[in-house]
Parts: C-alpha cells; sequence; structure tokens
C-alpha cells in the first residue's frame, strides 16, 4: 500500500514526466477535480496535485502514515519505513534508502534509538492530525490501548 505506482495524464501534464513525491491516493478528487477545472468543494481534506504535476516544487508530505485496523501502523518518509505492531507490540525501522527490500530491521539498534524515537512521534502526530482512534501512547514500555472514536470539532 506505500510505492504503488500512480499515472496520471491529462491537460497541462508534460508526457514521459517522472515525479518521485510521497503522495496519498486521497489527493486524486481534489486533483481530478483541479484538471477538470471544477471547483475542490471545502470538505476536501487532501490537497491536489496539480501544482507538483506542472512543474512547481510544491512537497505535499514530508511523510506517508497507513495502517491496517488494529493491526498496523507505518509512516515512511523518504529514507525511513516506521512500522508499529500494537496487538504483538512490535516495532520495525527500516533504512528504505539502503535496504529497499527491508531485509534488516534497525529498531533494536541502539544507533537508530533517536530516529526511532522522532518517527514514533511523527506517527503519533499523524493519527491525531489523522482522526485515528488507535493509542500507541508508550509502545516501548508497553502501553497499548484503544481510544474512543475521533470526533472533530
Amino acid at each position: 500500500s506505500i510505492r504503488m505506482p500512480l499515472l496520471i495524464s491529462g491537460p497541462g501534464i508534460k508526457p514521459g514526466k517522472r515525479i518521485d513525491e510521497l503522495v496519498y491516493q486521497h489527493s486524486m478528487y481534489a486533483t481530478t477535480c483541479e484538471l477538470a477545472g471544477i471547483p475542490i468543494p471545502s470538505t476536501v481534506e487532501f490537497p491536489s496535485l496539480t501544482p507538483l504535476l506542472q512543474g512547481e516544487s510544491h512537497v505535499p508530505h514530508g511523510a506517508i502514515f497507513t495502517y491496517h485496523r488494529h493491526t498496523q501502523r507505518a509512516i515512511r518518509t523518504r529514507t525511513h519505513k516506521l512500522i508499529v505492531y500494537p496487538q504483538v507490540q512490535k516495532i520495525q525501522l527500516f533504512d528504505i534508502e539502503n535496504d529497499p527490500w527491508e531485509m534488516h530491521n534497525l529498531s533494536e539498534d541502539p544507533t537508530h534509538a533517536q530516529l526511532k524515537a522522532d518517527m514514533f512521534q511523527q506517527l503519533r502526530r499523524m493519527q491525531i492530525e489523522l482522526g485515528d482512534p488507535l493509542d500507541l501512547a508508550d509502545p516501548l514500555n508497553g502501553v497499548w490501548q484503544v481510544l474512543p472514536p475521533h470526533t472533530k470539532d
């Protein structure tokens, strides 16, 4: 579900152009609206990729958040991926630039402890921002619980 190819063709998009950026498929609604000249509804939460497609130096996301039910949460940056498995209380950390096949779990390596902590905090911030109800409050100390459903203010 991460690192899937996305192919787009349309007005103002140069054929054969390759863009290597982190994007969510949820941005496609806003993108197709903008490319079609239709106003993007105010309820749409993900940004259009049109500026990126038209060559502007627009980086929509510094990291991508993904999940599977209550069994997995992950965050991916350009260089690393952190995966949390709350039901079995495991964490994996991969250097995807140097280990693209994710063969070497760095989560227990003391030299990567700060990176692991930073990525975990970024994962928690993204969970809150996106309204994810699974609480990963402190997996390093074994605290795992489900929060009540998120409600927007």
